[in-house]
């Protein structure tokens, strides 16, 4: 089935594109307000800060001439600026962001928690200065992928969706198709294929990307024109945390972490295993071993080519066996993500995903968010219709 799903056109060599993403005024006042009032940081903010232009020097350079208040040095902005979304990963964000104890309810005591999260996320990520001007909801579809059929063992391990979880995603469905929000479900594939293929063709029409996931696989898709948006790294003493905020993070981030490059992030996880995902890995192989392990041999398949030579020896053990190498290449396609997926939804023209206002100018947005209770969401999405982002559309 894998075959089929891949499209067999030659690569093309992406474009370089540069987003030069900065906080908005708002999230600027939240930050500096929640400062001045609790007497600490904001690490969120600060990070957002610190790190924003690491970020936007590793999506690399366009050609575009750079505005008026851009500084000389700094490479000029894409024109066109996509945000693909991983849903499902920000809709368990939400859930577990708040205990039992604190959940959010409407007056009609419908419990309100996991859409507030994630509504606040993407009202985050509008509110980015220079704006989006592609946005996507990417959602898993029901039912297995291919990834099943290759490995019956695949996720098994996984408890229930949350039923808060599930029972929001109907809601949510009516909540981004009322705001203009793109959707895309691909049945077969998972979201992180959609997004991987997708990110991939954006970079190579000139467009800079940015996935918002807290999901480390994709950190395999890192490159020039591309960066991940994250949840912030544990905040230090005396530092507090915006539970909604993701904060950018670039192919040279990834190189200071690991030391390694984003495309060697695949062998990582095909050597160490992926216990979220129920990926088996390499037995006693963990990730510092496989790091150090592809720090010497480069890739997995060299690494087989001379296991015999790779430490610890119980490490040479495994992958000498046959079952050691099996296991490893097994994980390794359970790990990567597809980038060339030939499926419709997914071929379609980007500029579909062109931001729009509502047809009804959020009439019924507003609506349900004043049956949700949303007060304050309701204020920020006006305050976005009326922005630099749907200006003229």
């Amino acid at each position: 089935m894998r075959n089929r799903l891949i499209s067999q056109a030659a690569a093309q060599q992406p474009s370089s594109a540069c987003w030069h993403l900065r906080p908005s005024t708002r999230q600027r006042h939240h930050a500096a307000a929640a400062s001045s009032s609790s007497g600490v940081r904001c690490a969120s903010q600060r990070q957002l800060h610190t790190s924003i232009r690491a970020a936007a020097s590793a999506a690399g350079g366009g050609t575009q001439q750079p505005s008026p208040s851009s500084p000389s040095t700094a490479a000029p902005p894409a024109a066109k600026r996509m945000i693909l979304t991983d849903a499902m990963a920000l809709l368990y964000r939400s859930h577990y962001a708040f205990s039992d104890a604190h959940r959010l309810r409407n007056a009609a005591g419908e419990d309100t928690t996991v859409l507030f999260g994630f509504l606040n996320t993407l009202l985050n990520l509008l509110e980015l200065s220079p704006p989006p001007t592609h946005f996507a909801v990417v959602l898993d579809a029901p039912g297995k992928t291919f990834r099943h059929e290759m490995y019956e063992g695949y996720k098994g391990q996984r408890q229930a969706c949350p039923e808060a979880v599930k029972e929001a995603v109907p809601r949510l469905l009516q909540l981004l198709k009322a705001m203009a929000i793109p959707v895309i479900q691909v049945p077969g594939v998972e979201a992180d294929d959609v997004i991987g293929t997708m990110a991939l063709r954006a970079v190579q029409e000139g467009i800079a990307v940015a996935v918002a996931s807290p999901d480390k696989d994709f950190f395999q898709l890192l490159r020039p024109g591309i960066i991940l948006l994250r949840s912030p790294k544990k905040p230090a003493p005396g530092e507090r945390i915006n539970k909604y905020a993701l904060v950018p993070y670039s192919q040279a981030d990834f190189e200071e972490e690991f030391g390694l490059q984003p495309e060697q992030f695949v062998d990582v996880l095909a050597l160490a295993g992926d216990a979220s995902d129920n990926v088996p890995g390499v037995s006693g192989i963990g990730p510092k071993t496989a790091i150090t392990l592809l720090k010497q041999f480069g890739t997995l398949e060299n690494l087989l080519e001379h296991a015999a030579e790779a430490k610890p020896k119980k490490a040479a053990a495994q992958l000498t066996s046959a079952e050691g190498c099996a296991a490893a290449r097994l994980s390794q396609q359970l790990v990567r993500i597809e980038t060339a997926l030939d499926m419709p939804p997914v071929r379609e023209p980007l500029d579909q995903l062109w931001l729009q206002l509502p047809a009804d100018r959020g009439q019924a947005l507003l609506r349900q968010f004043e049956e949700l209770g949303f007060v304050k969401h309701s204020s920020r999405v006006r305050d976005l219709w009326a922005s630099q982002l749907y200006s003229g559309r």
